[in-house]
Formats: C-alpha cells, sequence, structure tokens
C-alpha cells in the first residue's frame, strides 16, 4: 500500500511525523474497496469528548487516530491539549485525507502538530505513537488486533475505540454516549492474561 504523508505546513510536524515514505504498490492501491476497514461515520462530539477525556492526553504524547476520516478527533484532542508532542492521522480514502489537510489549514494553530497518512492503518508505523483513537468495524478491528495487542505490550500505551471493541481485549474502562454508542479504553492491564 502506499503510505503518503502531508503536514499542513512546510515545516509543519516534528520531522520524524511528516517523512513516511512510499511502502509498496501504487497510491491507488490505497483507496481499493478491498482495503475499506470502516464506512466513514463522523464521530459524535460527545464521543469526541469522551475519547479524549479517557485517553488523559499529555504534553509527552503522540495521538494516532487510525481510520480519521475528516480528522474531527484530531481537532478535538489538540483544543484540548495543544501542548501535545504531535497528533497523526491514518486515512486510507484520499477524499477524507484531503477534507484533513484542507481543515488543518484553517486552523493556523495546529500546523506544527498534526500531520496526515494517506495509507492503510494496516501497514502504518506505530513506533512513535504512545495512545491510539480507532473507529474501525470489527472486521477491520480482527485484522489489526496483532497489532493493537503489540502497541499496548510496550507499556504506558493507552487504546481509545469508538462504538466497538478490540477482539481479545478487557476494556478498562467503558463510556456510553449519544445514542448508547459506546467509547472503550484499553491499556496494558487489557492484554490477555494482565487484568488486574
Amino acid at each position: 500500500m502506499s503510505e503518503l504523508v502531508a503536514s499542513t505546513s512546510e515545516t509543519s510536524a516534528p520531522a520524524r511525523f511528516a517523512s513516511h515514505t512510499s511502502t509498496a504498490g501504487s497510491e491507488e492501491d490505497v483507496s481499493n474497496p478491498q482495503h475499506k476497514l470502516a464506512p466513514f461515520n463522523p464521530t459524535d462530539i460527545s464521543a469526541q469528548q469522551a475519547g479524549v477525556k479517557l485517553l488523559g492526553l499529555k504534553s509527552e504524547d503522540v495521538l494516532y487516530d487510525l481510520g480519521c476520516g475528516d480528522g474531527r478527533f484530531l481537532f478535538t484532542a489538540f483544543l484540548s491539549n495543544p501542548t501535545m508532542k504531535a497528533l497523526v492521522g491514518v486515512e486510507y480514502d484520499r477524499v477524507y485525507y484531503e477534507r484533513c489537510l484542507a481543515t488543518a489549514k484553517s486552523i493556523p494553530p495546529c500546523k506544527d502538530k498534526i500531520s496526515f497518512i494517506h495509507g492503510d492503518v494496516l501497514e502504518v508505523d506505530l513506533s512513535e505513537a504512545t495512545c491510539i483513537f480507532v473507529y474501525l468495524v470489527p472486521e477491520g478491528l480482527k485484522q489489526i488486533e496483532g497489532k493493537l495487542h503489540e502497541f499496548l505490550g510496550r507499556g504506558g500505551t493507552r487504546i481509545v475505540s469508538y462504538m466497538f471493541s478490540v477482539p481479545n481485549l478487557n476494556p478498562v474502562e467503558v463510556v456510553s454516549t449519544k445514542g448508547a454508542c459506546k467509547v472503550q479504553l484499553y491499556d496494558s492491564t487489557s492484554l490477555p492474561n494482565k487484568s488486574s
């Protein structure tokens, strides 16, 4: 899959967050429907606020939004804590990826903090992330289950999943938001045989 990153200005975001390069395949591969892990479903503001609260974002955090759609969760997270180290959105659909870039340009203070990857969440490198927000359908969550388990295994990391549960993880907290949609927090104690 192609993995293309655009930051919101020539000098925006630390270099390590704005220098991802193409990994495989062609740009057209990224938008192939077979790679669709979730339909676009705008995250309600109450769910965004719950996710931000559950993640407990701090200045040293690097937040990744997997399947970021139009980027609304990242913008809400940034506005809640502009001191965060970096925020990175991953979106396979070029239409929404371009919308993210346009929105970021309209919020000048975020230009040095937020970047976006037009690529496949299955292939994105999460080594810089300290926390993740994810909205994927159950089949999509199954496909990245191993990646999310490995991420939590590093310790000190957190995942918030909107609507659907991450397979084989026990949430440490669940909040119901508008329409009874669930927002679930996971950390290292969520891993099998690690619950306290």
